[in-house]
């Protein structure tokens, strides 16, 4: 199982405000790593860094072993990174369809393969494949969203805050759809406020802290220590 993104000493700043402080991480092929921390902890800005929106001072970004943090956003798609952002940001005055020919934008040759096995995962988009997407509910644009970003066939998915918003039963089946993307062999890197969720689907994790890692280990581990509990779960 080889290395697919390697992040090193990333120091992020919004003007003067210091976001992100030497940053580094990993993430395999074929697995889910999660960042996990509070809100404001640097857990998007890491995201957004890695997927070209924002740059470092110091440091690099490794994908596939080699030097991405100099591209432009839609090289680095076309390199084989996609992103779910948060809070979804489907085109609303496009119909479902429409949202996932965009998603597939950077890639050449007929994508009728990809659109059918994302029909296969999200049966509810292939039943609102004409409707338009804003007039979809919460859970279905958060669909939407994943659907989008697969159609690029990504080798490395990543998802800013898929569950937020949304209430406790489709979370559920937000993450139960994670976990089948994964048994499918999609590498992935999730951040989520859910704690609890995250930590139960990843294989490891990172928890920030005001723009630090502050620990690291694997899904179970994290799980099981009393300060993650008490810090995040609520335990």
């Amino acid at each position: 199982m080889g290395q697919i993104l390697k992040v090193e000493d990333i120091n992020v700043y919004y003007g003067s405000i210091h976001a992100i402080k030497g940053i580094s991480f990993e993430v395999n092929e074929g697995e889910i790593v999660t960042l996990i921390g509070a809100n404001g902890a640097g857990k998007s800005t890491t995201l957004n860094t890695v997927a070209g929106l924002l740059h470092s001072k110091t440091g690099s970004v490794h994908f596939c072993d080699e030097p991405i943090d100099k591209l432009a956003c839609h090289q680095i798609v076309s390199r084989g990174i996609a992103m779910v952002p948060e809070g979804r940001r489907v085109f609303a005055h496009m119909t479902v369809q429409e949202n996932l020919d965009m998603g597939a934008y950077s890639r050449k040759g007929d994508i009728t393969k990809d659109l059918e096995r994302v029909y296969e995962q999200f049966p509810r988009l292939k039943e609102r494949r004409k409707q338009v997407a804003g007039t979809l509910s919460g859970g279905e644009q958060q669909m939407l969203a994943m659907g989008r970003a697969l159609m690029s066939s990504p080798k490395l998915l990543m998802m800013d805050e898929p569950s937020m918003g949304l209430a406790p039963i489709l979370v559920e089946q937000i993450f139960a759809i994670i976990k089948e993307l994964h048994k499918a062999g999609t590498t992935i890197l999730l951040v989520e406020q859910n704690a609890q969720a995250a930590l139960s689907v990843a294989d490891r994790g990172y928890v920030l802290e005001t723009g630090k890692i502050v620990t690291s280990g694997t899904g179970a581990q994290l799980l099981a220590s009393p300060a993650i509990k008490k810090a995040y779960l609520g335990g």
